[in-house]
């Protein structure tokens, strides 16, 4: 997801690529406290015009975040374990300076989220310090962390025994340049489980065309993602995960058409992938 920084994010094409056919049924600020491992701790993060407010540490284990959008933009809130010693503001200069980030690893966080809605995403981590940060961009192709909206994440104490991670009733799966979803996309609550099969990092954003709304109108947002009147409602998702990585999240859905497309831009030519086709339709009764 960091590649978004380095220009405009410039997605053409997508309605008239995307799989349409319908998936298969199968199987202010946060507090933290210490959980067993069956339950997650809760950390809540407020996104605002450019900043978040939330808790600054949570125990090591599983987590549940909690993402509020209460800002005007679009946010999303990428999860980043720092390693050999890095802090933020190292992240901010290597990403001024197009340095190295090789002790830089995403392991996802809460998806795109349109203003006034929220998502739950979990995650498992281990003790450490992370970044908090949104990589959704602006009209002008500026990411919102180069707008200072980022932050720390201190994770403490010691993953006790393996967590119990929430039942998934709608499962994801993806690779170059493709993914499959299996399950009812039904009206309601769902739980989805994203797993990555590589061999690049994925994401993927759940995004809700608005009722009378065009494919032409959606083009033409997604190569310009500016904040006023989207053609389409950002529900959630999950930011890159590695390859054989995993999550959940929740979301609530309205009946509608929806796209769930990954926004990584490639390691080859940096388009982002669903350009290569990785964008898939379905319908919600």
């Amino acid at each position: 997801m960091r590649g978004l920084v380095c220009g405009t994010v410039a997605f053409v094409g997508v309605l008239g690529c995307a799989a349409s056919s319908p998936p298969s049924t199968g199987n202010s600020s946060a507090t933290s406290a210490t959980k067993p491992t069956s339950e997650p701790a809760l950390v809540r993060v407020v996104a605002h015009d450019f900043a978040f407010d939330s808790a600054h540490s949570v125990p090591a284990g599983l987590v549940a975040i909690r993402f509020v959008n209460d800002g005007r933009a679009i946010h999303m809130l990428g999860i980043a374990r720092l390693d050999s010693g890095k802090t933020v503001p190292d992240v901010y200069q290597a990403l001024v300076k197009n340095g190295s980030l090789d002790w830089f690893n995403e392991v996802g966080g809460p998806g795109a989220v349109s203003p006034g809605d929220s998502v739950t995403q979990y995650a498992v981590l281990e003790p450490g310090s992370y970044s908090m940060i949104c990589w959704w961009p602006d009209s002008t192709g500026k990411a919102h962390v180069m707008l200072g909206m980022m932050s720390t994440l201190t994770v403490t104490g010691e993953t006790a025994g393996a967590p119990i991670e929430p039942t998934p009733d709608i499962y994801l799966r993806e690779r170059d340049y493709h993914i499959a979803a299996t399950g009812a996309f039904t009206a309601g609550h769902h739980v989805f489980r994203v797993d990555n099969d590589g061999p690049q990092h994925h994401d993927v954003a759940l995004l809700r065309v608005l009722p009378g709304k065009t494919d032409a109108e959606v083009d033409k947002w997604l190569m310009n993602p500016s904040v006023s009147n989207p053609p389409v409602e950002a529900v959630g998702g999950t930011v890159g995960i590695a390859r054989w990585g995993h999550t959940e999240f929740a979301a609530d859905l309205k009946p509608g058409s929806y796209l769930m497309l990954c926004l990584i831009p490639d390691a080859k030519d940096r388009k982002p992938h669903f350009m290569h086709g990785m964008v898939t339709k379905v319908s919600v009764t």
